[in-house]
């Protein structure tokens, strides 16, 4: 077991309501799929729901008038294991939702959750989910907010970076990033052309508490935005 994990697996009051299946804690050795990506994976675990609602509606607070309406911007989630933030953020008005998840067991997970979700549940904006490689992924070409729940290590979150660096800074769509329990966040300090927005601790409602795989009450969050290019590209 993880150090850090005492409860490997407790049914969270979400997945009771919902009919759907986002909880627990799933290590890293056990998601691994013989791909070359498989020693940067962190393992899987859900976000509280009641710190994704926060942290989003606080991304929401930073789109001014001169940048894109929040029905304009698409939302990846890059790891996103069984998909339950795709399914939170469906709740909003995005223009579309996608998850990305390289391990096909939790790829089969998410997509029936999702299926589950469409068919009983309202959703505001169009969701999928694929299994693909968030290193070759290929990103939508709208404004569009990346989520990171520390899904990977040092050197695949660099390359994620420089990626998305590569694919917007001299394009017209604005990019931002969420990223929760930014243990790398250094990477995007100076020289990556990202802006570094805002971060705060935010604190789980009781049930999200209660259910935490970590037995922990908080998560950090922090909001990163891709910088305007210098040499005058609009944005």
């Amino acid at each position: 077991m993880k150090p850090g994990t005492p409860y490997r697996y407790i049914e969270h009051p979400f997945d009771t309501e919902f009919g759907v299946d986002t909880s627990g804690y799933i290590g890293a050795r056990e998601l691994a799929t013989a791909h070359a990506h498989d020693a940067f994976n962190n393992g899987y675990s859900a976000i509280a729901p009641s710190v994704f609602r926060e942290a989003m509606r606080r991304w929401q607070k930073t789109l001014s008038s001169s940048r894109a309406r929040m029905e304009a911007y698409s939302f990846v989630d890059v790891g996103a294991g069984k998909g339950r933030p795709v399914l939170l953020a469906s709740e909003f008005a995005f223009r579309k939702v996608i998850g990305v998840e390289i391990n096909p067991s939790l790829v089969t997970i998410a997509q029936w959750n999702v299926e589950k979700w469409r068919r009983e549940h309202r959703s505001s904006a169009p969701m999928r989910v694929v299994c693909a490689d968030a290193a070759s992924f290929r990103w939508p070409r709208t404004p569009l907010l990346v989520y990171l729940y520390n899904p990977f290590e040092r050197d695949l979150v660099e390359r994620l970076i420089n990626r998305l660096r590569a694919a917007f800074s001299a394009g017209p769509h604005p990019l931002d990033v969420l990223y929760v329990n930014p243990v790398h966040s250094d990477l995007f300090a100076q020289g990556s052309g990202f802006k570094h927005v805002w971060s705060t601790r935010l604190t789980m409602d009781q049930s999200d508490q209660d259910a935490d795989p970590y037995a922990t009450t908080t998560d950090v969050v922090s909001q990163y935005r891709l910088a305007p290019n210098p040499s005058g590209a609009r944005r």
